[in-house]
């Protein structure tokens, strides 16, 4: 039996590509239906029993972003995620070569975006993607197997021995945020549309993000949660969701009134940013 969302829109969602008319009308749809779904998520009483639970805060490990992969970053192990943020123009190889990583499939994806800006970005998160996975397993970006559900929630399997990965990729303004880790996850990013309510609060725009990330990573299972848990102040905390597992929830800084959050499904002991300045710091 598959799990959907009861909102039908999924929570996760993005912000235009500058210059990008077609992006603008498209994701400011996304984000109107996300901000409906949410608003009626916290109307509801709660059918389960959910709580905050004891979780110590992980160790965060800055990486720049530069077209050397860095040394001794090996893939993702349990507890540990890697989260990579860059501009939409940025990649580590030129476009030519990173053309030709693409798989069939990826291309006629990339063919069917209704506009340039939207095919560039989802190319270069696929050319990013497969750099990243490359380094990972050792072996050329070309050869990554990615199995993909046709929402941006990837897993990579290691050509040889097996190995894998889980890939969540969002897309916000000018950036694209991609996170990794050896157990399910979900991204979520909220962008304050043209227009909001008025009553759309750095707060309420915090506790859609995080209730987006736990929906995600349940690829779109209906999640009941107590709003008064999603507006706990601390940036890194964990859920017992009962009958959908323990979560561990990390807040991510953006800039502006972009408010994003990544849910793990295993407690989190480390985390690798690249992309993000030094002084930017995750989970205070």
């Amino acid at each position: 039996m598959s799990l959907e969302l009861d909102l039908g829109e999924p929570a996760t969602s993005s912000a235009p590509v500058r210059g990008s008319g077609d992006a603008c009308a498209f994701e400011g749809t996304v984000q109107s239906a996300a901000a409906r779904a949410f608003a009626e998520h916290v109307q509801q009483p709660a059918r389960v029993e959910h709580a905050i639970v004891d979780a110590a805060a992980p160790t965060f490990l800055s990486h720049p972003l530069t077209r050397h992969y860095p040394r001794n970053v090996a893939a993702p192990r349990a507890g540990e995620l890697h989260l990579w943020r860059f501009r939409c123009e940025w990649l580590p190889v030129p476009v030519q070569e990173g053309d030709s990583w693409l798989s069939t499939t990826e291309r006629e994806r990339a063919r069917l975006h209704p506009s340039a800006a939207l095919r560039k970005r989802f190319i270069g998160a696929r050319v990013v993607v497969r750099w990243i996975v490359g380094h990972l397993f050792d072996c050329e970006p070309h050869a990554v197997d990615l199995q993909d559900d046709g929402n941006e929630k990837l897993q990579a399997r290691h050509p040889c021995d097996g190995r894998g990965v889980t890939i969540d990729i969002a897309y916000v303004g000018i950036w694209i945020v991609i996170g990794m880790a050896s157990a399910t996850l979900g991204l979520s990013v909220v962008v304050p549309s043209p227009g909001a309510a008025s009553d759309e609060t750095p707060d309420k725009s915090r506790r859609r993000a995080r209730y987006g990330s736990l929906c995600n990573a349940l690829r779109y299972a209906p999640v009941d949660i107590d709003g008064d848990l999603l507006s706990s102040d601390i940036a890194s905390c964990a859920f017992d969701l009962a009958e959908h597992g323990r979560w561990h929830v990390l807040d991510l800084p953006m800039s502006g009134k972009i408010r994003a959050a990544v849910a793990l499904a295993q407690p989190l002991m480390l985390v690798r940013t690249f992309g993000w300045p030094k002084g930017l710091a995750l989970g205070n």
